[in-house]
């Protein structure tokens, strides 16, 4: 059976938590099926055939906010539909506009939905309705839907009378590192600072995060990990807010050592963004027992339960407060960290993803 994955900008990648789940779940299933991802070709810092028994193939796309991800499908689906290929996997709303295709020539269609994208800040009017024609072609075409948390597998019901899978994101066990490289880069120790850590696009709110901190007398630093993905504008705003506060540092896109580093020696984990699907750096945090701060949407406050602290979206001294809540309970947070390690660690495994996935692969043959 082979299946043609389509809509991961690389492989192996952290650019995004969706190139970690293609990366895991994609390489847990080759020994099951033929698969082959199509990757876009201007993100791959190198041109990799096969990575853990998974074929690459690398496609072209126009280089532009609007037409990168469409531009990039039509192609993948072009070569697929040549290549022979029996399933067709979308990842993400954006790619399946092209799911029409595939269908005209009899094929299968799975689609793994990483969230409502349409709801993203970055996204103009234009991209906001080709996301929702991706969305409504899945609805429409999908043999078989995964989605990460039941608040999305809700919406599919309620608006396109179909029923979706909730296969949630994995985590693998922590790899714990001594504070070495970042005590060089940054100079921070152990515990010295609050860690953020995902891309730099405006639904992850990392504004709102620097107001917040701004508002504390505090010590501790703030690490602010991640790039922007065609949101060079909202990075340089958001830098450019941070300039006259030293205790503000930008690391940047992080991996290897240095991401484990920053990991193992945080003081807590922040996530204030305003829509998610399943965060993989939340999960990754919790399962190095750290605790986390996130803002209340269900896609966050759902996943770490009693194991955090949450605070309402958007609210700049609601944020404040937890941050300083948690500088003055360590010994609370400490607690919270073993809880979200023990849910990390239960409740998301890569392992279960793969069977889970595999399963509902079996019912669209």
């Amino acid at each position: 059976m082979k299946i043609a994955v389509i809509g991961a900008k690389g492989l192996p990648s952290r650019i995004s938590g969706l190139e970690v789940y293609v990366n895991n779940v994609c390489t847990g299933l080759a020994a099951d099926f033929e698969i082959t991802v199509f990757v876009r070709k201007r993100y791959c810092d190198e041109i990799v055939k096969r990575y853990k028994g998974v074929r690459i193939v690398h496609i072209p796309s126009i280089n532009t906010k609007h037409l990168d991800a469409v531009s990039y499908s039509f192609f993948a689906a072009v070569a697929a539909i040549f290549g022979g290929y029996d399933i067709f996997w979308y990842q993400a709303l954006g790619p399946a506009v092209t799911a029409f295709l595939p269908k005209l020539f009899g094929k299968k269609i799975l689609s793994t939905v990483h969230g409502l994208d349409w709801k993203r800040e970055k996204f103009g009017k234009l991209a906001s309705y080709v996301l929702k024609k991706g969305e409504k072609a899945i609805a429409k075409y999908a043999d078989g839907i995964i989605v990460l948390n039941e608040s999305d597998a809700g919406y599919f019901l309620k608006t396109w009378k179909r029923k979706a899978n909730v296969i949630h994101n994995g985590v693998k066990a922590a790899h714990y590192a001594a504070a070495k490289s970042i005590t060089g880069k940054y100079r921070i120790k152990k515990g010295e600072y609050f860690l953020f850590l995902s891309r730099l696009v405006p639904e992850k709110n990392v504004h709102c995060l620097i107001r917040a901190f701004q508002k504390l007398d505090t010590d501790k630093k703030l690490i602010i990990a991640g790039k922007g993905v065609h949101t060079s504008l909202y990075e340089n705003e958001v830098r450019k807010m941070a300039r006259n506060n030293e205790n503000i540092q930008f690391a940047g896109y992080v991996e290897g050592t240095l991401l484990e580093e920053l990991y193992s020696n945080a003081y807590a984990y922040i996530l204030p963004s305003t829509i998610e699907g399943q965060s993989i750096g939340l999960l990754e945090a919790m399962s190095y027992g750290l605790p986390c701060i996130v803002s209340d949407i269900p896609e966050n406050a759902g996943v770490i339960g009693d194991a955090g602290l949450s605070f309402a979206s958007n609210d700049v001294e609601a944020l404040k407060d937890r941050l300083k809540f948690a500088i003055d309970h360590p010994g609370e947070l400490r607690v919270m960290g073993a809880k979200a390690r023990e849910i990390a660690l239960k409740e998301h495994d890569w392992e279960k993803t793969i069977r889970c996935t595999k399963e509902v692969i079996d019912r669209c043959i």
